[in-house]
C-alpha cells in the first residue's frame, strides 16, 4: 500500500499561508489590471476617440499628421463645428467643418462666398479659396437629420458640395472635435 500525501499537507503553516497570499496578490493585480483595460476600452470606445488628420482638406485650422480626440457623446450638430464622420464613397473617415444643419439653406456665390439662409459667413479660417466645380446645385436646402459640411481648405476638400461625399447624415458623425494632441496642442476655433 502507498500512502501520497499532498503536497500542502508535507508545508507547514506558515508556508501555506504564504502560497496563498501570494497568489490572492496574484489575483487582485490581474482583476485591476483587467478592470483598468476595460475602462480604457469603454471611455476610447463610447466618450472619446482618437483620429489622425489625413490630407490638407482643413487646412490652415488643422494640419496632416495631427491627432485629434474627437467625442460624439450626446452631441447634436451645430453649425461651426468640427465633426469625424464616416464617408461610404471613400471608405473612410473625414474630418470637417458642419457649415449649416437641417432645414438651412446652403449658397455658395460665384466668387464663393458662403451664405447661409441667405446670410454670409464670416469665415476667418478658410484657406484657398475654392477654385472647384461643385456637383451639388446650389442653393442647397439640407434634408432633416442631416448636415452640410466643407473643409477649410476650400480648393482641395471633398465635401458637401460633391454629391459623392453630400449632406452627412447624424447617424454617420462620430463626434464633435474636442482638442488635438500633436505635433500642436490646444483647442481649435
Amino acid at each position: 500500500v502507498i500512502i501520497i500525501i499532498p503536497e500542502v499537507c508535507l508545508m507547514d503553516k506558515n508556508e501555506t499561508k504564504t502560497k496563498i497570499n501570494w497568489l490572492s496578490e496574484l489575483f487582485e493585480l490581474l482583476d485591476s489590471v483587467v478592470l483598468s483595460a476595460v475602462c480604457v476600452l469603454v471611455i476610447f470606445t463610447l466618450i472619446f476617440r482618437i483620429f489622425v488628420v489625413s490630407g490638407d482638406s482643413m487646412f490652415p485650422t488643422l494640419k496632416n499628421g495631427e491627432r485629434l480626440i474627437v467625442s460624439g457623446l450626446f452631441y447634436e450638430p451645430k453649425a461651426g463645428d468640427i465633426i469625424c464622420f464616416y464617408n461610404d464613397y471613400k471608405d473612410e473617415v473625414l474630418v470637417k467643418r458642419v457649415i449649416a444643419t437641417a432645414g438651412q439653406t446652403v449658397d455658395i456665390s460665384d466668387d464663393f462666398r458662403v451664405f447661409v439662409d441667405g446670410k454670409e459667413l464670416p469665415e476667418d479660417y478658410i484657406g484657398d479659396i475654392d477654385t472647384r466645380k461643385m456637383s451639388t446645385p446650389m442653393p442647397y436646402t439640407v434634408e432633416d437629420n442631416c448636415v452640410f459640411v466643407m473643409g477649410d481648405n476650400r480648393g482641395d476638400s471633398m465635401d458637401s458640395r460633391d454629391m459623392r461625399v453630400g449632406t452627412v447624415h447624424k447617424n454617420d458623425i462620430l463626434g464633435r472635435l474636442i482638442i488635438r494632441l500633436f505635433p500642436r496642442f490646444g483647442t481649435v476655433k
